[in-house]
């Protein structure tokens, strides 16, 4: 069995399509897992349920609201039914579902796709206790960077020609940070 976690960015439709950004997301995963986790706050529920409609998912509910990427994919991995679990941003403007394939068959702790030179943690997938702990411990050291996550995970690398995996933006800085966890990881 394989999990997708997707974080849910609940916004405006699609320009070129007018569908939901997360429910195209979804349906993209779905094609490569058994199970589609969202992960959202609270009083988001209502809007995740209606952008998901015709999409059968379950929900990763965040117990405290806006602590970031790191606790959304602690709380889903929680949650997903598999060992291993496809993390993928609910509003990217692309799902590579062969990467994702790829990713999965790579996967020990962790496999990363590294496109341009990045690496890319919400376009991977994690082996959901491995992840679990590694955000544990990246909160509890008080950061919220991914960076740290895969620092703590050893992640196997995948090199991808995946440009729009790059569009989803993280935090300010993520990426350099990225581009650092990429040098100190040797890859």
């Amino acid at each position: 069995m394989r999990s997708a976690l997707l974080l849910s960015e609940i916004g405006s439709a699609d320009p070129e399509d007018g569908e939901p950004p997360l429910d195209r997301v979804a349906a993209a995963v779905g094609s490569v897992v058994d199970e589609v986790v969202v992960a959202c706050r609270d009083d988001r529920r209502s809007a995740v349920a209606d952008a998901l409609s015709d999409v059968d998912h379950r929900l990763a509910v965040d117990p405290v609201a806006d602590e970031g990427p790191v606790a959304s994919i602690r709380t889903g991995v929680r949650v997903a039914s598999s060992d291993r679990v496809a993390v993928v941003a609910g509003d990217v403007p692309t799902v590579d579902a062969p990467l994702l394939e790829d990713l999965f068959d790579a996967c020990d702790a962790a496999a990363v796709p590294r496109s341009d030179g990045r690496l890319h943690p919400l376009h991977a997938v994690y082996e959901a206790d491995a992840a679990r702990v590694a955000c544990d411990r990246t909160l509890a050291s008080g950061s919220g960077r991914l960076y740290d996550v895969l620092s703590r995970l050893d992640p196997v690398v995948v090199d991808a020609d995946a440009p729009d995996v790059d569009a989803h933006p993280l935090t300010v800085g993520s990426h350099a940070d990225l581009v650092t966890a990429s040098d100190r990881l040797g890859t």
